[in-house]
């Protein structure tokens, strides 16, 4: 494996994370709404959350110099980031509370939340501007240009 394959995947996951973030404070500061309204959730779920749809692209973007395309890759980049999101802060959350209710209460409360919904659609965009940005075509097998 090259240390092209090794490095793109993670320098895109890391643009990734800061636009997650920068969503997120862009997003909060236009609907005037916390990213996590529940202010006994604590000062780690946010970024535990972030920290999953990072990791959950990533492993996607690892995937993507063996894909034939990047569409399928997207979607199942921003449905797992979406996923992890949602399950990570409901778990942690109903852990804070102590009342396994909170999982379905805080997953129903969310599904729809900007907050969730645009860093999953982040990153089905960051993989596909990945694949355009290495100019690749579908019988490649990897990132280098040599």
């Amino acid at each position: 494996m090259a240390t092209g394959e090794r490095v793109l995947p993670a320098l895109m996951a890391v643009v990734y994370g800061a636009a997650l973030i920068a969503t997120w404070g862009f997003t909060s500061l236009v609907i005037d709404v916390d990213v996590i309204a529940e202010n006994d959730a604590g000062p780690l779920l946010g970024p535990a959350m972030a920290a999953g749809a990072i990791l959950a692209t990533w492993g996607w973007l690892v995937r993507l110099r063996r894909a034939d395309g990047p569409w399928g890759i997207a979607v199942l980049a921003a449905a797992s980031s979406w996923f992890a999101m949602l399950a990570i802060g409901s778990i942690g959350y109903a852990v804070t509370r102590g009342e396994p209710t909170w999982l379905l209460l805080f997953a129903g409360a969310h599904a729809s939340s900007p907050f969730l919904l645009l860093p999953a659609l982040l990153a089905g965009v960051v993989v596909v501007v990945t694949r355009v940005l290495t100019g690749r075509s579908p019988e490649a097998k990897s990132f280098d240009r040599r």
